[in-house]
């Protein structure tokens, strides 16, 4: 008998995510952000680390500064949020909360692979929905799907990735006046296109809205994603929250950064500008098939080779 033998039989031939690290001079294929930190945020952690108890002991289970500062700024109650280790572990998360084995799920194609990959590891039955030719999210079908397949959950990405694309708010409400089953969306990349669904957590409690400081924020190492919803949402998540899930430092240095919103939003600015001048000389070039519209920090193309009929996103 080998270790395969005892591994669940449906995970036999699971591909696991994988993000290969290679040398680079330039790295643009994680959506990263590429500006430095503001020097307030750099001195309060500098700060931060001379005390000695905030590596020694456990961190608050329940992300209590965080989630506080977070309410602050999104005007809803820390009940309302809470804290991950990356918007990944939230999806882990509300999938463990809501699916049994043979549920279905809905999650749009293409999109971000988690997705799929939490389903699958619970037992669930993931449903693709594709998207248009050219990316875009039809909510008629994504209603018919549902009303077809019951579903426990519904995943969408707005902006989504890979894609750049976006669902409008009052397509996400049309979907949410006709569904009953939990709807995830995840903004992500929501900074880059400031049309966010949160004032609506009260009014439709069924909505968990996923967010980062990842990518607009420049936190991608600190690995720190929070969710919003109704009071009911959070405390069913919190079923499944492990202890002591973010580090004291992450936890910190999110809400250093938080403070100083302007600065990161004008970097925001910045990218935005950049990608659509990058969007035009991209648009030049005779052997790309296809360049995407993106509201995201990244254009996704098609090359023109053949061979492989590859799909990138820059």
């Amino acid at each position: 008998m080998t270790i395969k033998d005892y591994i669940r039989r449906d995970l036999l031939n699971f591909k696991p995510y994988h993000a290969p690290l290679k040398p680079y001079d330039i790295k643009v294929d994680a959506n990263e952000n590429p500006f430095s930190h503001h020097p307030s945020v750099i001195e309060k952690t500098k700060i931060w680390l001379d005390n000695k108890d905030h590596l020694t002991r456990y961190p608050d289970t329940d992300s209590m500064e965080l989630r506080t500062k977070l309410a602050d700024f999104y005007q809803v109650s820390p009940q309302n949020i809470i804290c991950g280790v990356g918007s990944d572990q939230l999806i882990e998360y509300v999938t463990k909360c809501f699916v049994e084995p043979g549920d279905n799920v809905l999650v749009p194609d293409p999109s971000f692979s988690m997705y799929g990959i939490a389903n699958a590891l619970n037992h669930g039955i993931t449903i693709n929905y594709e998207l248009s030719d050219t990316f875009e999210y039809d909510e008629n079908m994504i209603v018919r799907l549902c009303l077809e397949h019951n579903p426990k959950l519904l995943f969408i990405c707005t902006p989504n990735n890979p894609t750049g694309s976006i669902i409008s708010n009052e397509q996400v409400l049309s979907i949410l006046k006709k569904v009953s089953c939990p709807v995830v969306l995840d903004e992500a990349y929501d900074e880059f296109v400031e049309e966010s669904m949160v004032s609506y957590i009260k009014e439709y409690p069924n909505l968990l809205i996923l967010r980062t400081f990842s990518k607009a924020f420049g936190c991608a190492g600190l690995r720190v994603g929070y969710g919003i919803g109704s009071e009911d949402m959070i405390e069913a998540l919190n079923i499944c929250k492990s202890p002591y899930n973010l580090p004291s430092i992450s936890s910190a240095i999110a809400g250093f950064v938080l403070e100083e919103e302007d600065y990161y939003m004008a970097n925001v600015s910045n990218m935005n500008i950049n990608r659509e001048l990058l969007y035009e000389e991209l648009t030049q070039l005779e052997w790309l098939k296809a360049v995407y519209p993106s509201k995201a920090n990244f254009i996704l193309i098609k090359t023109s080779d053949e061979d492989t009929n590859q799909i990138a996103s820059y």
